[in-house]
């Protein structure tokens, strides 16, 4: 299973992104094909600042909608299709692959299961050898039948010892809840079907593999 290539090309792109207009507590949804879809729920003062699609993986952005929380960093969402049903350990292996090559060191955290049937893990970058910046990132992770889906909350930091991260364990709990409300659900009957108030929400809207944004209600 290859998770570079349009992933991290995705990834990439999101420095050079501009921002929307604040979403507060918007429900992200990504379809993943045959009425599967995953949903998380922003917490209260992110605002969408990318969505891209290459080939048959999707990512989209949200940063602080306050500039002057920019160094908070990003949650960002991505569906790979065609890996339904894969093993997320695979995938965690190979991000964490993938980071080994750009980094003097990686960290990899403990790996979860979570009762929903979700996984989460924690990966880190103490120091990129293009620019010497480090960066940490939680991982929730959740499996479909039609795609993978990732959930990350990623923090860019100035390089550091890997003994030694630069986060306070608040911060780190903090960023964990900003990613909790994962779900996948089916909306057609097959798999664990949608709540119902968001099946309605979502009635005739889903209509490809677009990204779709529900704004919380006034």
């Amino acid at each position: 299973m290859m998770v570079r290539g349009a992933a991290l090309a995705l990834l990439a792109a999101l420095g050079v992104s501009g921002a929307a207009a604040a979403e507060t507590g918007s429900t992200l949804v990504l379809p993943g094909g045959n009425g599967e879809i995953l949903a998380l729920t922003l917490p209260a003062g992110w605002t969408r600042s990318f969505a891209g699609t290459e080939g048959s993986t999707t990512v989209v952005e949200w940063r602080r909608a306050d500039p002057a929380r920019a160094a908070e960093g990003s949650i960002t969402v991505t569906r790979i299709g065609g890996l339904g049903g894969s093993d997320p350990a695979d995938f965690i292996r190979e991000s964490a692959d993938a980071l080994k090559q750009d980094c003097d060191d990686v960290v990899q955290g403990q790996v979860r299961n979570d009762p929903a049937g979700t996984v989460r893990t924690a990966l880190g970058c103490t120091r990129r050898k293009a620019d010497g910046q480090g960066e940490m990132q939680l991982l929730h992770i959740a499996v479909g039948r039609e795609a993978i889906y990732v959930a990350r909350r990623i923090w860019p930091l100035a390089g550091y010892d890997k003994a030694h991260l630069p986060l306070s364990s608040s911060q780190i709990a903090e960023g964990g809840a900003d990613i909790d409300d994962l779900r996948l659900c089916s909306l057609s009957g097959v798999g664990t079907a949608c709540p119902a108030e968001l099946a309605a929400a979502l009635k005739d809207k889903v209509t490809d593999l677009s990204p779709l944004v529900l704004k919380a209600g006034p």
